[in-house]
């Protein structure tokens, strides 16, 4: 039997906003912006050049709030609301250029770049493809940007005793091989210049967090992640190989993605799934999903996993799977402005919500405005 729920929830949109005229970011290219806003009520806050996808911008800032969102029973992560505000009070930015990084040539502006390039959004063609030429460094990059103003490296954070934790194992690791392996000779001169700049921890860590969530799983080229710099693929190879680094990591993040909706590209067609299936390799990321929304027009589908699921349909007719879990779907209307009959729910304000099909749905959730 499906529950009916309503809420206060608002209609769906990416929340991006343009930036004022006056802006001193103007004179760079950027002209849009979407933010966290910390408990301290100061913002953090993501700007972005015209040619980047609202819908880029927006899955940055749904990552950055993954990253701070609380994950009880840890030991740094229950509480990050002093990681949000450290971030704020030392005016963390991200800025997301577009096009391709390019060494030298970066936005004279004090923030953590993400390109565009290298921020493939979740459905789209080289997040399915895992297309390594646009690596998704969206994971690293935003992590970094946490790592030096929330926990705090040269900056003064929240959490000075992990990032003591974090730069004691990266050195470790170099000794014994789990990273920083030497793949050709450039690695060894990034891993001077990171002993210079006293980035050794940064770097080692988001090598852990990009196999752990699966961005390296389908990667064949050699063994390991971070294009072999690293000693684990995935989050198997973690636990059997840097057990040490495993448990940094879950010390602080969950082991799925609470608090990250993934928004799917409008151009993707077919089926987005949630659960991991061999013969579809960007599922070794998705399966890390919780939540999950399609965006656009076209009449696509959603399939959960086995966790308590929230999924969104798009304006086009929408097949909805829950999977096993709790899995519950949110309608933007109120319930009175749909047609339900048994698991068919029908919308009948035009370019709203479509018709979907529920499978494996336990609640429906609609707007009481």
């Amino acid at each position: 039997m499906i529950s009916i729920t309503l809420c206060l929830c608002a209609s769906f949109e990416f929340g991006i906003q343009p930036l004022p005229e006056n802006s001193k970011y103007q004179k760079e290219g950027f002209v849009k912006y979407a933010e966290v806003i910390a408990p301290n009520g100061k913002s953090i806050p993501i700007i972005a050049q015209k040619g980047v996808r609202d819908i880029a911008v927006a899955r940055c800032r749904n990552l950055l709030k993954f990253y701070l969102t609380d994950v009880p029973g840890t030991k740094y992560g229950a509480d990050k609301s002093k990681v949000a505000n450290a971030m704020a009070n030392n005016h963390a930015m991200l800025m997301m250029p577009e096009g391709a990084h390019r060494e030298g040539r970066e936005p004279d502006i004090e923030a953590q770049p993400q390109f565009e390039s290298e921020t493939p959004v979740d459905g789209s063609r080289w997040y399915i493809q895992n297309d390594w030429e646009h690596r998704d460094a969206a994971f690293e990059e935003i992590f970094h940007l946490l790592h030096d103003t929330g926990i705090g490296t040269y900056m003064r954070g929240a959490l000075p005793e992990f990032q003591k934790e974090l730069e004691s194992e990266a050195i470790t690791s170099l000794k014994d091989g789990r990273w920083g392996i030497p793949i050709d000779p450039h690695v060894r001169e990034w891993i001077n210049e990171l002993r210079e700049e006293d980035s050794l921890a940064q770097e080692y860590i988001a090598s852990v967090i990009d196999s752990y969530y699966g961005l390296w799983a389908a990667f064949d080229e050699r063994p390991g992640g971070m294009w072999g710099i690293y000693i684990a693929k995935t989050r198997d190879e973690i636990k059997e190989k840097d057990p040490k680094g495993y448990a940094l990591l879950e010390s602080f993040l969950p082991p799925m993605m609470v608090g990250y909706e993934s928004l799917i590209d409008p151009n993707f067609s077919g089926t987005f799934s949630l659960q991991f299936n061999e013969e579809l390799p960007y599922t070794h990321k998705s399966q890390y999903y919780i939540d999950a929304t399609l965006t656009g027009s076209k009449n696509n589908n959603l399939l959960g996993n086995d966790k308590d699921n929230t999924l969104r349909g798009n304006s086009g007719n929408n097949t909805i799977d829950g999977g096993e879990g709790n899995d519950t779907v949110i309608f933007q209307g109120k319930k009175e402005e749909y047609e339900i009959s048994k698991n068919v729910v029908k919308d009948t304000i035009e370019g709203r919500d479509g018709t979907d099909t529920l499978v494996s749905i336990e609640v429906m959730q609609f707007n009481e405005d």
